[in-house]
């Protein structure tokens, strides 16, 4: 299957279901459609088919720590009603050049944005998570949005969102964690990406 396909007429250990290559991770995998009476027997029949491969249940906070690694916005962290999609990063998604859509004025308003989602690791030790101030000195710059220690990395990293003019890769930032200030350094907001097969 190519990536955000989706195959309508599929069956799981007998089970009709439909499969999307869209999942949002960062890393291969696919979600499964099924009625939801069906869901227990197709559970245990993945379980045991990935057995041998080392199949494990995770959980949304695995999910949410792999998608932060691979840089992906997420709506109520780093996208929002607060947030647009050209301070998110995502202008390639947004045409400012259509006649006119729902929204055209504000995003024209706010263009070139205020503010940037940026990537932020840290240096000193300790676990940068979302709502976090971020200085530059003592001015406050901007806010983390999504952060936690990263497994593929192994550091603590974080998505935030900073004033555009200071943004930077590479320039220092502290980051108060629970009233002590930890520095971090800006970087693009993709800490981990997978090797395409």
């Amino acid at each position: 299957m190519k990536y955000y396909s989706i195959q309508w007429n599929a069956a799981i250990a007998g089970i009709p279901c439909f499969l999307a290559y869209t999942g949002y991770t960062g890393e291969e995998g696919a979600e499964i459609y099924a009625p939801a009476e069906a869901a227990e027997t197709l559970w245990d029949a993945l379980l045991e088919a990935g057995k041998d491969e080392g199949i494990l249940p995770c959980g949304l906070g695995a999910r949410d720590t792999l998608r932060l690694e691979a840089g992906m916005p997420l709506y109520g962290h780093e996208l929002g009603e607060d947030i647009s999609p050209l301070e998110a990063g995502l202008s390639r998604f947004v045409c400012l050049d259509k006649e006119d859509f729902v929204g055209r004025q504000a995003l024209l308003a706010g263009n070139p944005p205020a503010r940037k989602r940026i990537g932020l690791i840290a240096i000193d030790r300790g676990i940068l998570r979302e709502h976090m101030d971020v200085y530059i000195g003592n001015e406050l710059v901007g806010q983390t949005t999504s952060g936690t220690k990263c497994p593929y990395i192994n550091q603590a990293a974080a998505q935030a969102l900073l004033r555009s003019d200071v943004c930077e890769p590479g320039r220092e930032v502290e980051v108060d964690v629970r009233g002590k200030r930890v520095k971090a350094k800006m970087v693009r907001p993709v800490f981990y990406r997978r090797e395409k097969r």
